[in-house]
C-alpha cells in the first residue's frame, strides 16, 4: 500500500526551519511513508514582488528566491538518489496562483516541466476592494487590515477566496498535462476562524464549493488533504473541512494527504487521525 505525503517544504521556504532535507526524508521513512513529494513554494513573479502589498516579512518569507531555484533542484535530486532504495521522492512545487500573473506563472512551469513531477496550486493572496493583492494567511492583523469585512461580512471574503480558487483551477487546465496537479488547502481562508469567530460557509458559498469540486473532478485534478490546519491555534480543522472531504470522496476525487511540513517534526502529522479515519468512514458507507 502506498503511504504518501504529497505536500512538504524545506529550508528554502524562508518561513520554516533550517533543518536539512535529509532529516525530513529520514523521518518520513521512519514513519513508513513510501512516497514523498517535495513541494517548496515556487519563486514569486518579479513584478509581483516589486508591487508587494503586506508586511515586509511576508514579501521576503513567502517563497524561495529565483536565485535559489538551481540549489533547490540540486538538493531534491541529491536526496532522490541518496534514498532511492528506501522511498520514492518526487520533485515538485507549491505554486501561488496570482490573478493577472498567469502568463508569468505558466511560463515558469513550462520551463520547469522536464524536471517537475507534481504541483500543488494554492491561493495565499487575494485581491481586495482597493485592487491590492495581499496575503491572507500571514497573521490575523494583516488579514483584517486588507480585508476588514472579515469582521462583519465574512461571507464576502469567503466568496472572494473561492472565486479565486476557481480561477486557479481554470489556470491549472492550461499547464502541461503530464504534471500531476493538486489543488492546495482549499479552505485556507478559515485559518483564523477562532480568532474572528467565523461562521460556516453560507448556501451561496456552499454552491461555489460544489462547483469548484466539479471543476476539480472534471479536470482529473487531485485535492490536497492538508493536515496543517489541525495544528493551528486559531483553526483546528483539516483543509478542506471534513464535510467537503466527504463530498470529494462521493465524487471520486482523489484526496492526497499533505503534512505541509515546514519542520521535520511535522512530517506525517495527524496522518492516522486524518487519512485512516476518513478511509474507515468511507468503507462503512
Amino acid at each position: 500500500m502506498i503511504k504518501k505525503d504529497g505536500h512538504t517544504h524545506t529550508q528554502f521556504s524562508h518561513h520554516g526551519s533550517h533543518e536539512p532535507l535529509d532529516d525530513y526524508i529520514e523521518r518520513a521513512i521512519s514513519l513508513g511513508f513510501t512516497e514523498y513529494v517535495v513541494t517548496e513554494h515556487a519563486p514569486l513573479p518579479t513584478m509581483f514582488l516589486e508591487h508587494f502589498t503586506g508586511p515586509s516579512e511576508a514579501r521576503h518569507g513567502s517563497a524561495m528566491l529565483i536565485t535559489e531555484l538551481a540549489a533547490y533542484q540540486k538538493e531534491v535530486k541529491r536526496v532522490q538518489l541518496k534514498y532511492a532504495d528506501q522511498i520514492a521522492i518526487k520533485s515538485g512545487f507549491e505554486l501561488d496562483y496570482l490573478e493577472n500573473y498567469e502568463t508569468e506563472l505558466r511560463q515558469f512551469i513550462i520551463t520547469q516541466a522536464d524536471w517537475l513531477d507534481e504541483l500543488v496550486i494554492s491561493v495565499h493572496f487575494l485581491s481586495n476592494h482597493d485592487k491590492l493583492v495581499a496575503p491572507i494567511d500571514f497573521d490575523p492583523d494583516t488579514l483584517a487590515k486588507y480585508f476588514p469585512e472579515i469582521h462583519s461580512l465574512p461571507q464576502t471574503v469567503f466568496k472572494n477566496y473561492f472565486n479565486t480558487v476557481q480561477k486557479s483551477v481554470r489556470f491549472a487546465v492550461t499547464l502541461p498535462n503530464d504534471i500531476v496537479i493538486r489543488i492546495g488547502h482549499m479552505t485556507l481562508i478559515r485559518k483564523y476562524q477562532k480568532y474572528f469567530n467565523l461562521p460556516k460557509f453560507d448556501v451561496d458559498n456552499q454552491l461555489r464549493i460544489d462547483d469548484l469540486l466539479m471543476q476539480i473532478k472534471n479536470n482529473h485534478f487531485q485535492l490536497d488533504y492538508n493536515a496543517a490546519g489541525l495544528s493551528k491555534p486559531y483553526n483546528g480543522e483539516t483543509y478542506p473541512t471534513l464535510d467537503i472531504v466527504k463530498k470529494a470522496n462521493d465524487l471520486g476525487i482523489e484526496l492526497v494527504y499533505g503534512s505541509d511540513a515546514h519542520e521535520v517534526s511535522a512530517v506525517g502529522q495527524f496522518y492516522n487521525m486524518t487519512v485512516s479515519d476518513i478511509l474507515k468512514k468511507k468503507s462503512k458507507c
